[in-house]
């Protein structure tokens, strides 16, 4: 998501240049007056991504920090400083997240998911049954049509400065086929990281 540097109190996305693979996003929103993120190297950030299996919910979190602290972060998860009884929209997290020191908190939720099915013409490239087909049985007749079904998860995410009590960026995205939870963590904080400087969040990577 994030590529610090030091010499100022910004952060730019780790894959400005590049793609961002399966994750796309259709909608993002900024605060009115939210600027460049003051974040440096080693900027506490919690990552939440609620599930209501726990232990789903504990792998992903756990990936999600891994990947922000990949980027120079300094992430935990929220299972780890929030009691797992808790809803951070409840306002009940509030203390537990500030008493943690945590200047930023990325929240994740699975929105949603639906299966997206494309058909393409295959060709079939042997003869039919044998002869007296007046030469029909050449390439390409009787071909069918493969079938690709993908599944596309929906993502909503929530960047809050924690410090300042405020909404700062949020994003509507989905991303293809997802499979393991570091894959999945790693498609949405890079995804995140280009949105973020699109909208002028952060500064391009230098």
């Amino acid at each position: 998501m994030f590529r610090m540097m030091k010499a100022g109190l910004v952060v730019a996305a780790a894959v400005a240049i590049v793609a961002c693979g399966s994750t796309s996003f259709q909608s993002t929103w900024s605060a009115p007056d939210a600027g460049p993120l003051k974040i440096e190297e080693g900027t506490k950030v919690m990552a939440f991504f609620p599930n209501a299996n726990t232990a789903k919910r504990r792998g992903l979190e756990t990936a999600l920090a891994n990947e922000l602290n990949e980027h120079g972060l300094d992430a935990t998860a929220a299972y780890q400083i929030v009691p797992e009884d808790l809803d951070l929209g409840t306002g009940k997290a509030k203390p537990y997240v500030e008493r943690a020191g945590m200047a930023y908190a990325l929240v994740m939720q699975i929105t949603g998911s639906e299966q997206q099915i494309t058909g393409t013409p295959s060709m079939w490239g042997g003869g039919f049954y044998g002869p007296g087909w007046g030469g029909w049985g050449g390439w390409g007749y009787g071909g069918g049509t493969d079938i690709r079904t993908d599944t596309l998860v929906g993502v909503e995410t929530l960047l809050f400065d924690v410090k300042a009590d405020k909404l700062v960026w949020a994003g509507q995205s989905q991303t293809m086929n997802p499979s393991k939870a570091e894959s999945f963590a790693r498609e949405l904080v890079r995804a995140v990281g280009n949105e973020l400087q699109k909208d002028g969040l952060v500064n391009p990577a230098k």
